[in-house]
């Protein structure tokens, strides 16, 4: 039996820092995802490099349908970017005390990484199995550009499963993200000759409008289980000078959007809002966007998803989906799976941080949980 432990020390060890996050020295995927294929490799599995970016590649391993199974099609996926390291316990050494493995990358998503793998390997050896991908992916921290990949395979999943750390709960639905910004214009001014409005006054009426655009979007929201959209601005940016007023402001922003719309649309629409919500001088334009990742909501009565609930469960004695207001790759994954949802072990919280570590009892657990899913009720 492969030991999960051991495994997922191996992968904390390999640093693999999103190259647009790095503080220094080559970083990327390139080395773990090497690591990644040829243990796939070494246990029979079919295995593929899709090659996505610079040399970066997403590791994808195929385990046809095999005896009793049925004609589910399962896809596990985990990505293998992390952040730069942090303090001891966030580093590129793996960390053993009792049954906390810390690292980084050891809860987001590693640890995700090393069950699927494990699993996959039990899989591997089952006389009875359903077709299943396990996807290793490159740059989730920042662009989704493996997930985004990911969708140009033949693959079409059943049920699509995207490991991060969410306690072994779960999530079932997420808020689309976009992010980008939006210019301001106003006339040339110097300090000597001033004039009552410029650029930046502009921009805090675009300020404004945000504030107005979200308490709308707060007093109209529903009772839903993500609450309402919300618009968060970011950073702001100027051309203005010692003593002279900015001729143009970029004003940053977050948006967050619930299932149902796209990003292009949800960005139209607070566009649109901002037109009544700001003076109708004020000039100003949304770019083009930078980000989008797309909302998800796993739809119910999928067969597959009640099994891998009852799986939950049997495993760790309680299954109570939840929803999140965070990115992963869940809805690009929508895009071409009948279903797909978010679930690993570990916490939140240590993601990114000056301290990062998993329990091992639930990367275990995580272990159980998947190989059930790959095997079906044949198990």
């Amino acid at each position: 039996m492969l030991d999960s432990a051991q495994l997922l020390a191996e992968l904390v060890a390999v640093r693999s820092v999103n190259p647009l996050l790095s503080t220094g020295g080559p970083d990327d995927e390139r080395q773990l995802g090497e690591h990644v294929a040829g243990l796939l490799r070494s246990w029979g599995v079919e295995t593929e490099l899709q090659e996505v970016k610079d040399g970066r590649c997403n590791v994808i391993g195929h385990l046809p349908r095999r005896g009793a199974g049925d004609d589910a099609v399962v896809l596990l996926t985990a990505h293998m970017d992390t952040y730069p390291q942090g303090g001891p316990s966030a580093a590129y050494q793996p960390v053993r005390d009792g049954t906390m493995l810390y690292g980084r990358g050891s809860a987001d998503a590693k640890g995700s990484l090393a069950s699927m793998l494990a699993a996959f390997h039990r899989a591997a050896r089952a006389p009875d199995r359903r077709e299943s991908f396990l996807a290793a992916t490159i740059d989730e921290e920042c662009l989704l550009l493996g997930a985004n990949a990911l969708a140009q395979h033949h693959m079409r999943p059943t049920l699509a499963v995207t490991g991060e750390p969410t306690g072994l709960v779960p999530i079932v639905a997420q808020k689309g993200i976009i992010r980008g910004s939006m210019r301001v214009r106003g006339p040339k001014a110097h300090a000597a000759y001033p004039k009552p409005r410029t650029a930046i006054t502009a921009a805090t009426d675009l300020v404004e409008g945000v504030r107005r655009i979200n308490a709308d979007y707060a007093a109209t929201a529903t009772a839903g289980d993500l609450s309402a959209p919300t618009l968060t601005l970011t950073r702001i940016d100027s051309d203005g000078g010692m003593n002279l007023a900015a001729e143009e402001v970029t004003v940053w922003f977050d948006g967050r959007f619930l299932p149902g719309v796209s990003g292009e649309e949800f960005a139209a629409e607070i566009v649109g809002r901002l037109r009544t919500a700001v003076p109708a001088d004020l000039d100003f334009a949304m770019n083009e966007l930078s980000f989008i990742s797309p909302p998800n909501r796993c739809p119910t009565g999928n067969p597959i998803l009640a099994e891998f609930f009852t799986a939950v469960k049997d495993v760790t004695g309680r299954c109570e989906p939840e929803t999140f207001a965070y990115g992963s790759e869940a809805g690009v994954l929508a895009g071409f799976s009948a279903a797909s949802l978010v679930f690993g072990p570990g916490d939140a919280r240590f993601s990114h941080g000056e301290i990062e570590g998993i329990d091992l009892t639930e990367v275990n657990a995580a272990v159980q949980i998947f190989e059930r899913l790959l095997i079906g009720g044949v198990c």
